[in-house]
């Protein structure tokens, strides 16, 4: 690496898990629009119940506008697979039987219920419903957690690109002079990044602190950066980074010491 180039590995390792994983919410997030859209204009099943014809004089055949007891399921089954099952990184995501999909986004018994049942009952339509749109919601709820997130990395990269420009100009000039007082002068400027570096450590604690994906489904409780890092090679790419610049500037700064001795 030359001095004046600058590196931020692990958020930029980061930043490209943030925006794939940006991608796929808000592909969710209109999948699932799209399915609540469908699924408001799906009639549930009605009761078997046949109506006396008195010209006859028994019971007269259900109306022709009755769908057949499995039509509606069939329906919100084919509306979920044209719709959520049909983001492009499902496959590779999930690659799920439609069971095991609408259980995991709705819950065992629901989903176990509308992939493998023969009835949309009013109950089960109003459940399916409402489940639907907490889907939603959680990802309406995510995706700008998520947004915030991407702009905390990019912050702290530019932060610490920044303070490693100003840190290996510093460290050079540091090399080239034995003078007592320009080394104290460095060692003082040194000592002002270092301060920057601590400080966007601080910030950076705060947001992780501050923030939960406790309420979004599936991730029961773990911190947002776990559930986005928890593969990566460092579970907190930022302050990793930081700690390194940090590493940097203090050999700098130990080199202006003993220097000056």
């Amino acid at each position: 690496m030359s001095d004046t180039e600058t590196s931020q590995p692990q958020i930029e390792q980061a930043l490209a898990v943030v925006q794939r994983e940006i991608d796929c919410i808000e592909a969710e997030l209109s999948a699932f629009r799209r399915f609540r859209t469908r699924l408001v204009s799906i009639e549930p099943t009605g009761q078997s119940a046949g109506t006396v014809d008195t010209s006859a004089g028994g019971m007269s055949a259900l109306s022709a506008r009755q769908p057949k007891p499995e039509t509606s399921l069939r329906a919100v089954r084919e509306a979920y697979r044209e719709t959520v099952m049909a983001v492009p990184h499902f496959e590779a995501e999930y690659d799920d039987s439609l069971e095991a999909n609408m259980s995991m986004e709705f819950g065992p018994e629901l989903g176990t219920q509308i992939a493998t049942g023969t009835r949309l009952t009013p109950k089960l339509y109003e459940a399916l419903l409402t489940a639907s749109e907490g889907a939603r919601d959680e990802r309406e709820t995510l995706l700008p957690a998520l947004e915030r997130e991407r702009e905390s990395l990019q912050s702290v990269r530019a932060t610490l690109d920044d303070c490693e420009r100003r840190g290996a100009a510093l460290g050079a000039n540091a090399r080239r002079t034995t003078d007592p007082a320009r080394l104290d002068t460095i060692d003082d400027q040194l000592a002002e990044i270092e301060a920057d570096c601590e400080t966007a450590a601080a910030t950076r604690q705060r947001q992780l602190h501050s923030r939960s994906a406790a309420a979004i489904s599936g991730i029961d409780g773990t911190s947002l950066v776990r559930y986005l890092y928890g593969d990566c090679s460092a579970t907190c790419p930022a302050l990793a980074d930081i700690l390194a610049c940090l590493d940097t500037i203090r050999r700098h700064r130990r080199h202006c010491l003993v220097s000056t001795r």
